[in-house]
Parts: C-alpha cells; sequence; structure tokens
C-alpha cells in the first residue's frame, strides 16, 4: 500500500499534469505586457490567435505577431513588453462581498480588469475575505477557480456557515412488545382466530425489560464570520417504574413472572396473571391489581375488575367487566341488556348479542353486534366472520368498519361517528347513569309485580299495602328518570360538530332503518331499498355525508 506522502505527491502530479496552459495582457505605463504559461502534459495550451483577439479587444498597438509566437512557444510565465497601450487608463478587477442576513453564506462578484488593469490574485483575493471577517466554511476551489478561470459579474457563493446539530433526547429502549396490538392474521377462509390474537406476553422473574439510552450532545454552529449559533440540548429521559419492576444500572428488571406493561403515562409495570377456573359462588367477585384469565365461565351477576387486563376463554353472560387494560373474549358475550364491559384499553370478542362495550382505544367483533350499545374513542371493527351490526346504538371516534349494517326488517340501528373524546367520556357517563337507573327500575318493578301476585290470593299486610305504594311511586319516579336521561342522551349523540375524517364504512349492504348521525345535522338514512355493495360514508367538501365507493386518501 503506497504511503500517505507517495499519494499525495501522485494527486499533485495528476493535477500539474492537467493544467491549463495560461496567458495575462497588462497595462504598465502606457505599455502592454504579455506573461504566457505552460500547460500540464494533459493540459490545453494558449494558443496565438485567442491571444491576438484579447490584443485587439484590448487596443493594444504596435504588435509583433512573430514576437508573440516566441513568447507562447516559451511560455516560462515571464512578462514582455509586446506594444504600446494608449487607450484608457488601466484599472486593476476588484470583488464585491456580499453576507446573508444570517451570516450563513456569503457571496463574491469579481470584477473585470479594464485597460490593461491588473487581475486580482488568490492572495489578494483572501486578504480582502479576511479584511470582511469571513474565516468559516470557505469552499477553496471556488477561490481558486475565480482566479484560474474568472467569470466576470457572475455572483458565486464561496463560503456556507456550519449549520448547528441539535442533540438528540435520550430514550427508553423496551425489550418486549409494548404496542397491545392483536395478530389479527386471517385463515385462508378469511376468518381471524381470536383465540390466537397474541396480546398477553409472559415475562420471567429478573428478565430484562427496559434499557435508557443516554442523551447523545448537539455540536454549536458557526456563522461565516465565526459567530458560535448554539444547539438545541438533548434532555434526558425518565420512566416510572410500576409495581413488580426493579431498577439496576440504568435499566429495568422483572421481579416476578407475569406480563410486561408499558402504560399510556410512560410507567412500565408488570402485572401478576391469576388463572381462575371460573367466576362464580365459588369466588365471589374478582378485584384484582394483575391481569385476570378465566378458563370457563363467568356466572351470571358477577364482576371482575382490574388495572390489567382480562381474557375469558369461553363466553360471558350478565357479567360486568372493568379493566384498565384490553379485554380479550374467546366466545361471545349475551349481556341481556344488562351486562356491561369496559376497558381503558382495546376489547376484542366473536360477537355481542344485547350487551354494552365501552373501550377507550377500540373494538374488535368477530361475528356480529345484536341489539348491542358500543362506544370506543378509536374504531369499531366488526369483520372476519358475518360482520354484522344490527339494531342499538354504536357510538365511534375516528371509524367503524363492518360487512352489514341494518337488517332486512329494518331493524332500527344508530350510528353516531366522528364524536369528539369529551364527548365520548360525557356519554359514556349518561350510558352508566342509565344502566343504573334501569337496573333499579327493574328490581322496583319485580318486587312490585311480587306483591300485586301476592294481593290477587290474599290480603296483604298494612306494611305491604304501604310498601306496594311506595314501590308504585318509585315505579313512577324512575321512568321518568329514564325517559329524561334517554332524550338527553339522544339530543347530546346529534349536537357535535365531526372529525372531517371520520368515516363509516360497510362492505356489503346497509338497510333501510339505519340512520347514521356525523353530529349537527347530518344524517344519513337510506329511506327504500338497501344500499348493496361497499359504501363509504363520509362528510364531504360541501359539508354534507357523501356515500362513496372509495375511501379519500387523506382518511387512509
Amino acid at each position: 500500500m503506497p504511503s500517505p506522502d507517495s499519494y499525495t505527491d501522485r494527486i499533485l502530479q495528476d493535477l500539474e499534469a492537467n493544467e491549463n496552459g495560461f496567458f495575462q495582457i497588462e497595462n504598465k505605463a502606457g505599455k502592454a505586457y504579455l506573461k504566457v504559461t505552460k500547460a500540464g502534459a494533459k493540459g490545453t495550451k494558449v494558443e496565438l490567435k485567442d491571444v491576438l483577439s484579447r490584443i485587439k479587444l484590448f487596443g493594444v498597438e504596435n504588435c509583433d505577431v512573430d514576437q508573440i509566437k516566441k513568447i507562447i512557444a516559451i511560455a516560462d510565465g515571464r512578462e514582455t513588453e509586446i506594444g504600446s497601450w494608449s487607450k484608457g487608463t488601466p484599472e486593476d478587477s476588484y470583488v464585491d462581498i456580499s453576507i446573508t442576513e444570517d451570516q450563513m453564506s456569503a457571496t463574491l462578484t469579481l470584477h473585470p480588469p479594464k485597460h490593461g488593469g491588473s487581475l486580482m490574485t488568490e492572495y489578494q483575493l483572501r486578504e480582502k475575505i479576511a479584511g470582511v471577517g469571513i474565516s468559516i466554511g470557505i469552499v477553496d476551489a471556488v477561490i481558486i477557480n475565480c482566479i484560474r478561470s474568472p467569470e466576470f459579474l457572475v455572483p458565486q457563493i464561496f463560503a456556507k456557515g456550519i449549520p448547528p446539530i441539535a442533540g438528540r433526547d435520550g430514550e427508553i429502549k423496551l425489550h418486549f412488545r409494548s404496542d397491545n396490538k392483536p395478530n389479527l392474521e386471517e385463515d385462508e377462509h378469511g376468518r381471524i382466530d381470536y383465540k390466537n390474537i397474541a396480546i398477553i406476553q409472559s415475562v420471567k422473574p429478573d428478565v430484562l425489560l427496559a434499557e435508557k439510552i443516554p442523551p447523545k450532545p448537539g455540536q454549536i454552529g458557526k456563522t461565516v464570520t465565526s459567530v458560535d449559533i448554539p444547539c438545541q440540548e438533548a434532555k434526558d429521559t425518565d420512566w416510572i417504574i410500576g409495581p413488580n419492576v426493579v431498577e439496576r444500572g440504568g435499566k429495568l428488571y422483572s421481579t416476578l413472572a407475569g406480563r410486561p406493561v408499558l402504560e399510556r403515562n410512560g410507567e412500565i409495570r408488570v402485572d401478576q396473571v391469576i388463572n381462575l377456573a371460573a367466576v362464580d359462588y365459588s369466588t365471589g367477585n374478582v378485584d384484582f391489581p394483575g391481569t385476570i384469565i378465566v378458563e370457563d365461565k363467568i356466572g351470571d351477576g358477577f364482576a371482575l375488575t382490574t388495572n390489567g387486563s382480562i381474557i375469558i376463554n369461553s363466553s360471558v353472560g350478565k357479567a360486568f367487566l372493568k379493566a384498565k387494560g384490553d379485554i380479550v373474549i374467546s366466545g361471545g358475550f349475551m349481556g341481556r341488556g344488562e351486562g356491561f364491559i369496559e376497558s381503558d384499553g382495546n376489547i376484542y370478542v366473536k360477537f355481542v348479542e344485547q350487551g354494552k362495550l365501552s373501550a377507550s382505544g377500540s373494538i374488535f367483533i368477530e361475528e356480529a353486534a345484536m341489539h348491542s350499545e358500543l362506544s370506543a374513542k378509536d374504531f369499531i371493527s366488526v369483520i372476519g366472520g358475518r360482520g354484522e351490526i344490527i339494531g342499538g346504538t354504536v357510538i365511534a371516534g375516528n371509524s367503524i368498519t363492518c360487512e352489514k349494517l341494518g337488517a332486512i326488517v329494518e331493524t332500527k340501528t344508530k350510528v353516531a361517528i366522528g364524536t369528539p373524546p369529551e364527548l365520548l367520556e360525557e356519554l359514556n357517563r349518561m350510558r352508566h347513569e342509565l344502566v343504573e337507573k334501569e337496573s333499579t327500575l327493574k328490581k322496583v318493578q319485580l318486587t312490585l309485580q311480587k306483591l300485586l301476585e301476592q294481593s290477587q290470593k290474599r290480603d296483604l299486610k298494612p306494611e305491604e299495602k304501604e310498601m306496594v305504594a311506595k314501590l308504585k311511586d318509585a315505579n313512577e319516579k324512575y321512568s321518568g328518570l329514564l325517559d329524561t336521561l334517554q332524550k338527553q342522551f339522544d339530543t347530546a349523540l346529534g349536537s357535535y360538530e365531526p372529525s372531517k375524517t371520520a368515516f363509516v364504512e360497510v362492505q356489503r349492504e346497509i338497510f333501510p332503518g339505519v340512520e347514521v348521525s356525523f353530529g349537527v345535522g347530518k344524517v344519513y338514512r337510506p329511506i327504500i331499498n338497501s344500499v348493496v355493495g361497499k359504501t363509504i360514508l363520509q362528510i364531504g367538501l360541501d359539508g354534507n355525508v357523501n356515500a362513496e365507493r372509495t375511501l379519500p386518501s387523506s382518511s387512509r
């Protein structure tokens, strides 16, 4: 391998070999002087016609062409008098230099010499540049080219400042999957196996969960006049250490076997996982801080509450489930008008019938949602099996996707799309209140019915008669409250300004009886016939609900 010095020598030799010949004519005290330099072995020699053309241009008089030929042939770089120059006073070339307002670049404009004046030398040009305070980012190639092959009166950028480089903030590198998104892969029949969506991860004790990547400092910049430009400082990052996690040397480790979780607020924790054969009278209601897995059924009227997730490997009846994490049900949810499922994450279920679901994330249903109340801040997807939404009320912040919307018997099906998060929270609060009032009213009506049945068989005791009167008052009161609350709910459902990118996508058919609301005065109803084929409902540029066959690219 050649040494660095020999490599440099070779570069210089190549430059010398490729250098073109050069000539200059100057006016000194009324006499013209010619200077010619040799070309390199591979360069272009100075030609007589070019020299004579410039002599004529400058108005040089009394020239001897044979002498000029000899000067070109010798090309020794010495100045030789070739004639007289009586026209005009010689003016040397000069340069104008300008600096941009932000001082991040500088431009020079070279003016030509006149009447045989001298061409500015490289040394003079660099002196001029230094004189205006430019010392950073000078492009030598531009400077050299200005002297060797000058382009007069053409502005050229010859210096560029050094922009600052922002620091890179510290970050947290996770060693577990944190997105909690399901593995929704379809089989050859286009169906999704909701039992195998791979949401629940697990770790053993003392497993690395996360580590801090330190911030990378930035670099200050400099203007062409060498003024420092500050860079954006890099920030360190911090984490929130949750339960069952320990920090050692800037790394987080699990302290027990369980499920690793990254919360929305940045908390990293490990949920302890419990497996229950069933939830019934043998367990009572379950309130557990970690993830709950139920292998079999949940008895009617029982409740599960957790800060983690809930995984149920069967169907669910009239149960009450509440989780800060995801809720995954391998079977269906048959709420019989009373069951309620609420998640701060996502909800996954095979089918829903007369159930109430509320998710701060999204809702995924495989087969169908029938006569149910669904609400999700993000989107609702009923795709994979039959994909039907029949009856009930369906509310989503961003999108609703299904195969069929409504039913052939024109079942009343209400859809609200594009609801802002704050309205969704208020609607959920009102829905909770409706559920509570409905539950109380049913108890009142059931007790009243039993007492009235008893009155047909025997005379009621005085205290029983008093109870009947109170129950009748309560029945009237709660019926009125429910009616008022339902009207308020319906009013709120049609009084919002929708998200402009929200949409409803129906793959196969929209039936009469369906009402899709995009908020204030923007309602879509198929009046007489079904709408067959893929249909996408969205607010158009004209502000009205449009039914299209494809989704605008802005909403994808």
